[in-house]
């Protein structure tokens, strides 16, 4: 049975949750057996559990018809589908290319179009362009429309040029918050919101808005707000709306970092695992971050099989930051396996062939994996080793000023030192309390802490178990 409906069961897993409550209202087969296809393609891609099987008993031809209407239903309101269609008729437009059924096609869509979409502003400049193209070959009644069409929008597209630019402006005060922490953004909010909730306003500028609200609410730590818009756009997106599997992805990753700060780690590796779905640039970040999901699920075997499944992307990518996290991740994961001399060696080779980007960029995730490696091996003259070569010790107090700083490095030096007799009890005692005088560690902190805590106390209880009643 699964054989004979391989293609089709395939194809039904690759439906994503917002998709399937889009396509749930817009059906309207009279057909019984069509009717069962596509509400059983609805409720697996809605389901947690195992998928229910699909009925071979039914003509294939069936499953065709709605596997090719899913298709083009999702098609149809696919917001990158559409830019793509507009900036290849510019394309043929500029370089007097464009072949007559294209150029029905767009006369009619400009013709019969309602709403302001997604693409409206590129829709609209590509209308200006063609334009021109038509008065030039003195075609009188396509110009008309053309014409029309630009008349009929020209305040629309004015007001969206300036939603636009202040969009840029809030974008650069809203960055500039994270990057320098200097300033106030807040005056921003109504405005971003109003923007966003508008139908009237394009979806391109509305999505923007959204983001920049992701980030605002993110800078004040306003989960309760975050989680507000994000139920907001993903009702959006179940009415069709900003749609495009692209979008989703992000969406989707976004989550996770919401319900990760929450704590609702089981959340947030069922949105983890929806935006690895579609393979994007970004493809690589998500499966970085859902990765660290499932090692805070404790699942190091699903997270090995994933970093193993997603390989050759870690190879392609131009990336390091993200290459950097994946080797970091994965060290990690073959620490959590038991499989520590693995580890070791991963390490080993990857900083070996990295060493500068690794200096240059997450030098902090890589010697955390790679330390905590040593620590469980007993290598501390190795960890010497390494502390003195890369001058983390250094590196260690300039992060110390962070507002997320965990002592992981720091701890594991004064460690390894105590270890190798370079000083004595007393003195790791006052080594490892003196990173935590100068934070007040939040809820999460804490959890982090009292895990490099245990780890630790693993190599010498003593110590470790004093400091934990100190937090």
């Amino acid at each position: 049975m699964k054989t004979k409906l391989k293609k089709f069961t395939e194809f039904s897993k690759t439906i994503l949750p917002n998709e399937a409550k889009y396509l749930k209202d817009k059906y309207q087969f009279t057909d019984s057996e069509k009717r069962r296809i596509i509400s059983l393609v609805i409720a697996n891609a809605l389901s947690q559990n195992k998928p229910i099987d699909f009925d071979d008993k039914i003509d294939k031809r069936k499953y065709s018809y709605i596997k090719v209407w899913i298709e083009k239903k999702l098609a149809s309101i696919d917001v990158d589908a559409t830019i793509a269609w507009i900036m290849s008729l510019n394309k043929k437009i500029l370089t007097d290319a464009i072949a007559s059924n294209e150029e029905k096609e767009f006369l009619h869509y400009i013709s019969t179009y309602k709403n302001i979409e997604y693409n409206f502003q590129n829709l609209y400049e590509l209308a200006k362009e063609y334009k021109s193209y038509l008065l030039v070959r003195m075609r009188y009644k396509d110009h008309k429309t053309v014409a029309d069409f630009i008349e009929s929008y020209r305040i629309h597209y004015k007001e969206s040029i300036i939603i636009k630019d202040k969009l840029y402006a809030a974008t650069t005060e809203i960055t500039n918050q994270y990057t320098l922490n200097n300033n106030e953004t807040k005056h921003l909010e109504s405005w971003l919101l109003k923007t966003f909730n508008d139908k009237n306003i394009d979806g391109k500028n509305r999505y923007q808005a959204f983001v920049l609200l992701a980030f605002m609410y993110t800078n004040y730590n306003e989960n309760d707000k975050l989680k507000i818009i994000f139920d907001q756009i993903d009702y959006y997106f179940n009415e069709g709306e900003m749609y495009s599997r692209r979008i989703l992805s992000n969406y989707y990753a976004s989550r996770v970092l919401l319900h990760s700060k929450q704590d609702e780690f089981e959340k947030a590796e069922f949105y983890g695992y929806l935006s690895i779905r579609q393979n994007n640039n970004d493809a690589l970040m998500y499966l970085n971050n859902l990765v660290a999901i499932l090692l805070r699920n404790h699942k190091p075997e699903n997270a090995f099989s994933l970093l193993e499944n997603h390989h050759d992307l870690y190879k392609e990518t131009h990336n390091y930051h993200q290459k950097i996290g994946y080797c970091s991740y994965q060290i990690r994961v073959l620490s959590e396996l038991k499989k520590h001399k693995l580890a070791e060696a991963t390490a080993k080779t990857f900083l070996k062939k990295y060493k500068n980007e690794v200096l240059n960029h997450r030098w902090h995730h890589f010697f955390t994996s790679y330390i905590n490696v040593l620590i469980i091996l007993e290598k501390y003259e190795d960890v010497l080793k390494l502390a003195s070569k890369f001058n983390l010790i250094e590196k260690e107090s300039e992060r110390q000023k962070q507002n997320n700083y965990v002592p992981n490095i720091s701890w594991s030096i004064s460690l390894s030192r105590y270890m190798e007799g370079h000083i004595n009890s007393k003195r790791l005692l006052d080594e490892i309390k003196a990173p935590l005088k100068a934070i007040c560690p939040t809820k999460n902190q804490k959890q982090l802490m009292i895990k490099v805590i245990d780890t630790l106390s693993n190599n010498l209880p003593e110590a470790f178990l004093e400091l934990k009643s100190h937090i």
